[in-house]
């Protein structure tokens, strides 16, 4: 078990160095010469040749990289251009903004999918079962920013019952934060709540097909004890994972939603330094969405381990 997951950090420590090293070589990418492309056409050979300097362009790709990961191993990810100040300082003052937006969300989703789910599970082809799916369908057909804008319309524009947009910070102001989150955070739940509750619907329809659901039946137990006591754990390792996946790359930057809200997140951050061509700036961005999809992958592993064992033995 131990190497198994020894096994699981390599890769994961493997697949991040593979990402710093392509990041790394980000400006490259750009056709043409990258100082040019960054400053522009205005600008004169001695400011090319310094932001080359400045960013080790003039340097081999060995020197540049060993360069630029002993600094983010020691904290030092760079200068922003566009702000002048450490990369580092301005992706985590935008994290809190990010994390409360997601979080909330994913409670908001897992608190009316999990229910819906199970119940809807229980009589296949049902009333209930026929109105879930028919309005899932409908959810995942409707981009996320489509949804955001009819909340908007319905919620702030015809009913006032709710801001626009505007953001509060939480150790400010808790209630007018979580009055401003609102909109948001509803906007992301009914996302995710619909490709959640597809998940979860499967799963447990699977798992009331089992000999120890019939068995649970014979033995006189309620549907709520059935549902929330026998089937929920065996159905729940596949939403486990979803949501695990879902939570990483959301933290990485919700961009739509937070421009949509002026939310001030990492991903109204990656859309300003991707404007700008803040090439600093997008490595350490990019670079921190890979290490927060790689630790929550982990963790969802774990999580699924500790409510199914028998998955473990996949893990090698």
């Amino acid at each position: 078990m131990k190497l198994a997951w020894l096994s699981r950090a390599g890769r994961s420590l493997l697949v991040l160095i593979v990402i710093a090293a392509l990041t790394c070589q980000l400006a490259f990418l750009l056709p043409g010469d990258p100082a040019l492309i960054l400053l522009g056409q205005e600008s004169t050979e001695a400011q090319r040749a310094a932001l080359r300097s400045a960013l080790g362009l003039d340097q081999d790709f060995f020197t540049r990289f060993l360069s630029w990961a002993g600094g983010v191993v020691t904290g030092d990810w760079g200068t922003s251009f566009t702000s002048d100040r450490p990369v580092l300082t301005e992706i985590i003052e935008r994290v809190p903004a990010t994390a409360e937006l997601v979080i909330l969300s994913q409670i908001i989703a897992l608190a009316v999918t999990i229910p819906l789910a199970l119940h809807s599970a229980r009589t296949p082809g049902g009333t209930l079962d026929r109105f879930v799916s028919g309005g899932t369908f409908l959810v995942v057909a409707i981009p996320s920013f489509v949804v955001g804008v009819l909340l908007i319309y319905i919620f702030a524009v015809q009913l006032g019952w709710f801001p626009a947009s505007g953001y509060v910070p939480l150790v400010e102001d808790p209630l007018d934060n979580l009055y401003r989150m609102v909109l948001p955070v509803l906007t992301l739940a009914i996302a995710e709540s619909a490709v959640y509750l597809r998940t979860l619907r499967g799963s447990a329809v699977d798992a009331l097909r089992s000999p120890f659901a019939y068995a649970s039946l014979v033995r006189g137990a309620t549907d709520t004890q059935l549902l929330w006591r026998r089937i929920l754990r065996p159905a729940a390792p596949t939403l486990t994972a979803l949501v695990g996946i879902n939570v990483a790359v959301a933290l990485g930057g919700t961009l739509l939603v937070e421009s949509l809200f002026a939310i001030p997140g990492l991903g109204r951050l990656t859309i300003a330094a991707l404007g700008a061509r803040d090439l600093p700036l997008i490595q350490g961005l990019v670079l921190f969405a890979a290490t927060i999809i790689v630790i929550f992958g982990i963790l969802a592993d774990i999580a699924v381990n500790r409510i199914d064992p028998r998955s473990s033995r996949g893990i090698a």
